[in-house]
C-alpha cells in the first residue's frame, strides 16, 4: 500500500513538473495578454505621449532617464555606463558610443530579453509595429518617436549602431528568445508635437 501511494505521489509530481516545463515559456505571453493597458498605466507621465494615447495623467516628467513604449506596456529606466552589466537586474542601457537622444545622430538603447518577476525588459519588443509611438524622457525632456522599421540582423551587425546624419533612435535586443544568435532591431524616428517627422 505504501509503495502504491508513493507511485501515485511520484506520478503527480512528474505530471506537475511536465506542466511547469511546458507552461513556463508561455507565461510572459499569458501575462502580456492580461496586462493593464489603460491609458494612465501605459503612458503614466503628463505630456504628448499621454495625450496621444488618451491618458489623463498629469504626473510630471520623470527626473531619471526613462523609455516608455505604450504598445508593449514598457516603462523602464535608461542607464548610462561603460558596461552592459548595469542592466543585469533590469532596465535598459544607453550605449556609450552613441549620441544622447537630444542630439543629432543615432541614439542606441539596448535591453535584455529575459523575463522574471522583478525584471521587465525588451522581452516583448518583437510585438511593436510600424508607426507605434514611444517616448524617451531624457534630462527632464519628453522626446517623442514613432517606429519606422523592425528587422532581424546577425549578432555582429555593428552597422545598427553606426552614426547618422539625422536624429533617430535604435533599440535592440537578442533574438530569438532564449538565445543571442541574432539581434531584433527597432528603428524609431523623432516626431514633432504635431506628429510630423522631425528630420
Amino acid at each position: 500500500m505504501t509503495l502504491r501511494r508513493f507511485n501515485n505521489f511520484l506520478s503527480v509530481v512528474v505530471v506537475l513538473l511536465g506542466l511547469y516545463i511546458f507552461l513556463t515559456p508561455l507565461i510572459p505571453n499569458i501575462l502580456f495578454m492580461f496586462r493593464d493597458d489603460s491609458p494612465e498605466v501605459i503612458a503614466p507621465y503628463g505630456g504628448n505621449l499621454a495625450k496621444a494615447v488618451g491618458s489623463d495623467s498629469d504626473s510630471p516628467v520623470p527626473e531619471e532617464n526613462r523609455i516608455v513604449i505604450p504598445g508593449i506596456g514598457l516603462n523602464e529606466p535608461v542607464y548610462e555606463s561603460n558596461s552592459i552589466s548595469i542592466i543585469s537586474d533590469g532596465g535598459t542601457w544607453h550605449r556609450p558610443n552613441s549620441v544622447s537622444p537630444t542630439e543629432n545622430g543615432n541614439s542606441v538603447i539596448v535591453g535584455h530579453r529575459f523575463f522574471g518577476s522583478t525584471v521587465s525588459t525588451f522581452y516583448h519588443l518583437d510585438k511593436l509595429q510600424d508607426n507605434e509611438l514611444l517616448a524617451v524622457y531624457w534630462n527632464g525632456e519628453e522626446l517623442m518617436y514613432k517606429v519606422s522599421e523592425k528587422k532581424i540582423v546577425e549578432a555582429d551587425a555593428v552597422e545598427v549602431e553606426a552614426a547618422s546624419s539625422k536624429r533617430k533612435l535604435t533599440l535592440y535586443t537578442c533574438h530569438p528568445l532564449w538565445t543571442s544568435k541574432q539581434r531584433l532591431v527597432i528603428i524609431a524616428e523623432p516626431i514633432e508635437l504635431d506628429g510630423e517627422s522631425d528630420v
